[in-house]
């Protein structure tokens, strides 16, 4: 669960393991090195069971109620992560559902294991329940954890919907489209937008974003894409793209994959389409524009934001 690519790995293990992976740069890391590899756990029986453990305690838990379910009984759970993403309050709950658990901790990391048993304790499905669809307060819309910002409305986001030209229309894409709030103010606001094409690298919340999306009565056709948008587009296939551009991969600040995000939005335009992004006000983003763009200017700044209109 949560799987990433280790090169050395024995070819042994490489070809026993099903690695479940929902982040498409991962995912494809994985494929490409020969894994194989799935975005979502099916199946049960399984004699070993691993989670690599993230920042998003409550998908940790999902994840690990899953992996326990997929066992057979006698098979052993693993889980490992470090002390930054919480690895201290996930023992604690190991514990609860294992008995007897071993562990070993270096690097300020830890790795716990046990058996798992015939009985089903009562936390399993409380764990998985608590990674499933739930309402997010105040919007009505669906997401779940293992998502960005899966509970609430990401602030740039926010201030971008408030500042989106009145006048969009026609082929739109929402780059990072995460559950799908930028989308469905799209909706709510630009009868004239014929197609919006929704491109999310997490397919958890791609699913999400369907789910909301799904709730709107319109007539604009929608495409719903688990890309890596850093990899390219379509070329010459929209009128406008709006986009609140991703600035981490896991827990490194990397400006350069906004960059990229703002290169494929520049190639994916139409001649004189444009570009509609939030971004926040330290990151260097406007060199990129200027070498992609024939103009952009400031719509909107505040202290922490600033929203910015490009023409391809």
């Amino acid at each position: 669960m949560r799987a990433e690519v280790l090169p050395a790995i024995s070819h042994k293990w490489q070809k026993a393991l099903l690695c479940v992976q929902s982040f498409k740069p991962s995912y494809d890391r994985l494929r490409d090195a020969g894994f194989r590899v799935e975005h979502d756990l099916a199946g049960d029986g399984f004699d070993l069971g691993l989670c690599l453990i993230t920042k998003h305690k409550m998908e940790n838990l999902s994840n690990l109620g899953r992996a326990w379910a997929a066992l057979r009984p006698g098979g052993t759970l693993v889980c490992a992560g470090g002390k930054d993403v919480g690895i201290a309050s996930i023992e604690r709950a190991f514990k609860s559902v294992i008995a007897e658990p071993s562990s070993l901790s270096k690097h300020h990391c830890k790795i716990l294991w046990g058996v798992r048993s015939d009985d089903v304790p009562p936390e399993i499905s409380q764990w998985v329940d608590g990674g499933r669809l739930q309402i997010v307060p105040g919007t009505g819309c669906w997401s779940r954890p293992g998502v960005y910002n899966w509970n609430k409305v990401d602030a740039g986001s926010a201030l971008l919907a408030e500042h989106l030209p009145g006048d969009l229309h026609g082929r739109v894409a929402d780059l990072g489209a995460g559950w799908g709030y930028l989308s469905l103010k799209l909706m709510e606001r630009h009868s004239d937008i014929v197609s919006l094409d929704l491109y999310e690298a997490e397919w958890l919340a791609l699913e999400a974003a369907k789910t909301n999306l799904g709730r709107v009565a319109v007539t604009t056709r929608l495409g719903f894409h688990w890309h890596d948008v850093a990899k390219g587009l379509p070329e010459a296939a929209f009128d406008a793209v709006v986009t609140n551009p991703p600035f981490h991969e896991g827990k490194a600040v990397d400006i350069e994959l906004g960059r990229k995000f703002i290169t494929s939005a520049a190639k994916s335009l139409i001649a004189g389409g444009r570009l509609i992004l939030v971004a926040n006000r330290q990151l260097p983003y406007e060199a990129t524009l200027n070498s992609n763009f024939s103009s952009f200017s400031v719509l909107q700044e505040n202290s922490l934001y600033k929203v910015i209109s490009a023409r391809r």
